[in-house]
């Protein structure tokens, strides 16, 4: 296990390195009026120094039990779980122009909260009401953003 692990950490310092060769084709700017390239680069920095911390950290531990990790794709419900999250969440994304903001996030937090753990109707109704209400007060009322109107024109 402890190459997994290895190459867990390589894969962070790799991905760290392609995010900070991407982020220069963005301009940097200067101190005084930053530019588009300096978040992507630094969050590269920041990938490369935890990747290669957890590298060195995973290379110097001596012996011991390794740890038994479970399979990487989830058998059984767990994959009709996650299938059905992933699945839910895309087609939210397609629908959201056409449904609108408040509609298509009450209808994916309900379908979510019923496909992970079935509990009773009334308290994922409320928790997917109390959810959008809460994002609608959050976006609209306190950031004033504009957000998408369905065919129902709200």
């Amino acid at each position: 296990m402890k190459k997994r692990e290895l190459t867990a950490a390589a894969c962070w310092v790799i991905i760290g390195v392609a995010v900070t060769v991407w982020s220069a084709t963005f301009p940097f700017g200067t101190w005084e009026s930053v530019g588009p390239g300096v978040l992507p680069f630094g969050c590269g920095l920041i990938l490369i120094l935890l990747g290669g911390v957890l590298f060195f950290q995973i290379w110097k531990r001596a012996g011991g039990a390794m740890k038994v990790f479970p399979p990487l794709i989830p058998e059984g419900p767990a994959l009709r779980r996650v299938a059905m999250s992933v699945g839910g969440m895309l087609l939210a994304a397609v629908l959201f122009g056409l449904l609108g903001f408040v509609l298509t996030v009450f209808c994916l937090t309900l379908f979510l909260l019923r496909g992970i753990e079935q509990k009773k109707w009334g308290g994922d109704l409320f928790y997917a009401l109390a959810l959008t209400f809460g994002c609608y007060m959050v976006f609209q009322i306190l950031f004033k953003t504009t957000l998408p109107k369905g065919f129902l024109g709200f």
